[in-house]
């Protein structure tokens, strides 16, 4: 849950840090020329930026789902035992309430 606010905080964070550089090279007095060399390097910085965070994200990925799955494997065996005694339980004190 966490994790989802600070994704989220860093997907905004990244927007408007490009609407910024994007407004404050549009505003600034420069040539078209000059205005647009400044924006293609922006973006390119900003994109090897988002390459760099995707790069991340998948590694993240790639190496926290295995140790969720086996957590979540644990626990669901766990449960599937808990489940079977409350069964068990039920079922002898229902064949002992019948004699």
């Amino acid at each position: 849950m966490a994790d989802d606010r600070h994704d989220t905080g860093l997907a905004l964070f990244l927007t408007g840090l490009m609407l910024g550089a994007i407004a404050g090279v549009l505003l600034a007095p420069a040539s078209g020329n000059e205005t647009r060399q400044k924006i293609a390097t922006r973006m390119k910085a900003l994109r090897e930026e988002a390459e760099e965070e995707f790069e991340e994200g998948l590694e993240k990925i790639q190496t926290e789902i295995p140790a969720k799955k086996e957590q979540y494997a644990e626990a669901l065996k766990e449960g599937w035992k808990a489940f079977r005694a409350v069964l068990e339980k039920d079922q002898k004190s229902a064949g002992s309430s019948k004699a």
